[in-house]
């Protein structure tokens, strides 16, 4: 294989009559730089090495959100992927930090995604904050948990109003344990959640779980304290704007009155308020949601790692009958032989389809709305992702795209990389060229290939530029100028 030499990098931006200009295009031959391994490699960008996600099956419309972790050469941080598996979008972050429950929102009426990060500690919470950016990946906001508290990794929800509900670091708890055969004086971590102005910072709402829910509804046996009773995993905003959230070692899902905090209904679990036919129990169950009335879908793990209730994980939808006071099984979405010990979630689409993070196992899939596998995204065994979410992105990056070269050392033969980190909407790179930068020429287009795309470069040019052109056909940037 003949030798490569990377080319230097210069500065300096054309002008745009400049880069509009020049002779009629030509088509260059592209193609995408596909890497193997655990970590995905760009020559135009490496400082980014996302994991990478081999997907099979295929459904379009929106990008996959993912949080993973730091695992062998992939670095952490929130992470966009297409339907192919291909990077759309990656933020690293500290390498001892994990992402969690990345996602995309509406606030203001403005799409914007956000994200906790943050280390991880025993036993399975968080210390850390939240981070809010626009579709342009500018920063908007940083959420921390007030009072004192440290924000959780379990739940960021963000409302359309501008406040984010957040699970918090549990708080250390003396209280009686003698009726579940522990001391008078014991200790529990109490489950803390709060809503926070996302802009402001203040307090507009505290949860305690010891309030409300006793400690003789869990299914954690005794062990070491603080014993971790309820494990309140999920928050969401029910149909009738009061609050739902899961209560993993307790098996329930409460329905919570937004204004107090009081339990108005449980469903599952030692107290259940409902009959529950037996296809439709479930157990360690994580991401309670109700996508309308009638309707409660959760992740169902069967598992918590010591004990196990089920041989496998799944996704369920019950339907809820609140006159009868029944659930039943409406629908399962299951993964063969998959059981996730932890974490996990179950996504409705609005076209019925269902996406199911697998938590512990290091996958995604998409299933239509009668169970159907239709994709299934598989990252490198021992990576994992908290959640994992599809949602339509508008992503026009503020930072221009990268650019660099390789000269064959033999052939003298030029290859061009390109990227643009988090752009949505790239279809072609218009490639300019010439003896200097201030005198480029339009010589080429080259279809857009995946996050990086090799272009072919002939003639004998010195210098470089690209643009990136939308569906469209309308310009949207253009890079630095290099010396190739």
């Amino acid at each position: 294989m003949a030798a490569l030499s990377t080319a230097t990098v210069g500065g300096g931006a054309f002008g745009l009559s400049r880069l509009l200009g020049g002779s009629p295009p030509r088509r260059l031959p592209s193609f995408a730089v596909n890497s193997s391994g655990t970590a995905a490699a760009f020559r135009s960008r490496p400082d980014l090495r996302p994991t990478t996600v081999n997907v099979s099956g295929s459904t379009p419309g929106g990008y996959y959100f993912l949080g993973p972790g730091a695992w062998k050469g992939a670095q952490p941080g929130p992470l966009l992927i297409d339907e192919d598996g291909e990077t759309v979008w990656f933020e690293p972050i500290a390498s001892n930090l994990w992402a969690t429950d990345v996602k995309a929102s509406t606030v203001s009426g403005k799409p914007v995604m956000s994200w906790w990060q943050g280390t991880v500690l025993n036993p399975g919470y968080g210390n850390g904050e939240g981070v809010v950016l626009d579709s342009s990946y500018r920063q908007l906001a940083r959420i921390r948990a007030a009072n004192g508290r440290i924000s959780d990794l379990h739940e960021q929800l963000l409302t359309p109003h501008g406040t984010a509900l957040i699970t918090c670091f549990p708080q250390v708890t003396h209280t009686d344990l003698s009726a579940v055969g522990g001391p008078r004086d014991g200790t529990v971590f109490e489950s803390v959640f709060q809503e926070i102005d996302i802009h402001t910072g203040r307090l507009l709402f505290e949860w305690r779980s010891l309030n409300h829910i006793p400690v003789t509804e869990s299914y954690r046996p005794l062990g070491q304290e603080p014993w971790d009773y309820l494990h309140l995993n999920s928050i969401e905003i029910a149909p009738d704007g009061n609050l739902l959230v899961s209560g993993r070692h307790t098996w329930t899902v409460y329905k919570l009155d937004r204004r107090t905090g009081e339990v108005i209904w449980r469903l599952g679990g030692k107290r259940s308020d409902f009959a529950i036919a037996k296809e439709a129990e479930f157990a360690w169950q994580h991401d309670a949601r109700s996508p309308r009335d009638g309707l409660i879908t959760l992740f169902d793990n069967g598992s918590d790692g010591p004990t196990t209730s089920e041989s496998q994980s799944g996704g369920l939808v019950l339907a809820v009958d609140m006159e009868r006071k029944t659930a039943s099984l409406k629908a399962t979405y299951r993964h063969p032989r998959m059981l996730a010990t932890a974490m996990g979630n179950f996504q409705t689409l609005p076209n019925g389809h269902a996406v199911l993070g697998w938590g512990t196992e290091p996958r995604a899939s998409e299933f239509s709305a009668s169970g159907k596998l239709l994709a299934d995204g598989q990252m490198p065994n021992g990576q994992q992702s908290y959640r994992a979410f599809r949602y339509p992105w508008p992503g026009s990056p503020a930072e221009p795209p990268a650019l660099t070269a390789s000269r064959d050392a033999h052939s003298g033969r030029t290859t061009l990389y390109v990227s643009w980190n988090g752009a949505t909407d790239v279809s072609d790179w218009h490639v300019h060229a010439g003896s200097s930068p201030k005198e480029l020429r339009r010589i080429g287009v080259a279809k857009r290939r995946g996050f990086e795309t090799a272009i072919a470069l002939g003639g004998h040019a010195s210098h470089v530029a690209v643009g990136a052109h939308g569906v469209n056909g309308r310009f949207l940037a253009h890079s630095k100028v290099i010396e190739v």
